[in-house]
């Protein structure tokens, strides 16, 4: 074949792909730049090769963060209001604190790069593990969705948490906050706030409880699967103290136990009895369960209250006995 021959034929197969004689001579020489001096394919085998492994991976959808995050809050619609506003919150704070980010594909995305705008956007450990948690899901969901190959999160090492230790609430405390929650009689905010202190049920629970789900004479809370924070049906018993309350207080069944506005009611509350802007995140199950481990010395029971899979997070981090008397603990329940 001459070498016009060759050019014209060449000319041909590469006619209407916008790609000249000379790209074409290029690509062929940038991958054959590629192979090791060991190699035992011939250079036609090589390029060939190349050719099927990068066919084979070749992605029909790019996505980029801020598209792909859209979708995925789309699809976790079925999730409870509140999760589904953590993940929009985070979300979105990361993509505007990073417009560079939200751009970059999902294909693209490297393991430094989501490790600088992850410590550059949320400082704290605490903050950083959970939003570390969320962008796993996301680039999860990515891989589902054959918008990249790989998780980058997973190599991200979560911070360590240096727990503060966490002092339980004293009796005088406690009955400050009741007091303070019965000067709001006709919202009936004494309720949740009574069972926060003697159930020590999460706030998120006691949120969505109602009237229906305590019975007085078999002494239980039912903290039902939709209601729960971990999915799991649990019983909550009804100590003496907070029995005397609800006796008081009931109310239609199927009406929810916490007022409206009583998120707002409920910051007033702590406010106005000393706490404004010194209130511990769970502080109030953290006493409950510091109060009935002095008081019953039943880690078991106590854990089926609490809704925790074993007791090593009682032990580590709930319980802390230091200066409750025997004798404030059963006052506390109501025992004495």
């Amino acid at each position: 074949m001459t070498q016009n021959t060759f050019l014209s034929s060449a000319e041909f197969l590469l006619n209407g792909t916008g790609i000249s004689i000379l790209d074409a001579a290029r690509l062929i020489k940038n991958a054959l730049d590629a192979k090791s001096a060991n190699c035992s394919l011939s250079d036609i085998q090589f390029c060939s090769q190349i050719i099927e492994i990068g066919r084979r991976h070749i992605r029909k959808i790019e996505m980029s963060i801020k598209e792909g995050f859209a979708i995925y809050v789309d699809a976790k619609s079925y999730l409870r209001v509140e999760s589904l506003r953590d993940i929009k919150y985070i979300g979105n704070r990361l993509l505007k604190s990073h417009p560079e980010f939200a751009k970059c594909k999902f294909s693209e995305i490297s393991l430094r790069e989501c490790e600088r705008c992850l410590s550059a956007t949320f400082s704290t450990p605490s903050q950083f593990n959970k939003v570390r948690t969320m962008l796993h899901g996301l680039f999860e969901f990515a891989i589902r969705n054959e918008w990249c190959d790989k998780n980058a999160i997973k190599l991200i090492e979560r911070k360590r948490v240096v727990e503060k230790e966490i002092k339980p609430f004293s009796l005088s405390q406690t009955i400050l906050l009741l007091k303070t929650s019965q000067s709001y009689q006709k919202a009936n905010c004494v309720v949740p706030v009574a069972i926060l202190i003697f159930a020590g049920i999460r706030p998120r629970e006691v949120r969505r409880l109602k009237w229906c789900d305590i019975d007085l004479d078999e002494n239980c809370i039912t903290i039902r699967s939709i209601c729960s924070k971990t999915g799991g049906v649990r019983q909550v018993e009804i100590c003496p103290s907070l029995k005397r309350l609800l006796q008081k207080s009931k109310r239609e069944s199927n009406s929810y136990i916490c007022p409206s506005n009583w998120t707002r009611h409920w910051k007033n509350i702590r406010d106005n009895s000393g706490f404004k802007n010194a209130w511990t995140q769970d502080i109030l199950r953290h006493t409950y369960a510091s109060y009935h481990a002095k008081c019953f010395h039943d880690l078991s029971r106590l854990q089926l209250n609490m809704g925790h899979c074993n007791q090593s997070l009682l032990r580590s981090r709930y319980i802390n006995m230091i200066n409750i008397s025997k004798f404030d603990a059963r006052k506390f329940f109501g025992c004495s």
